[in-house]
């Protein structure tokens, strides 16, 4: 491997880790607790990924989701 083929590789690496981190793991975060994907996304990219996921898990699910986990559970019994 030439100098050349490794430092693309590393890019290539690195932007896969940069999608990852600011825009499918704020968009799975948010979809798993029933907040709007593409508003966390977009904050993600202002206030970063490490400060989007702190505030998503201490803000929880939404209160439209946990009223449907509770239908979905009061149904399943």
């Amino acid at each position: 491997m030439t100098e050349e083929s490794i430092s693309i590789i590393a890019i290539i690496i690195a932007l896969i880790l940069i999608l990852w981190l600011y825009i499918f793991l704020p968009a799975k975060m948010a979809k798993k607790r029933g907040r709007s994907a593409i508003g966390w996304v977009l904050l993600f990219w202002i206030i970063s990924p490490l400060w989007g996921i702190i505030v998503l898990l201490v803000l929880g699910d939404s209160k439209q989701k946990i009223r449907e986990d509770i239908m979905e559970e009061l149904h399943r019994n």
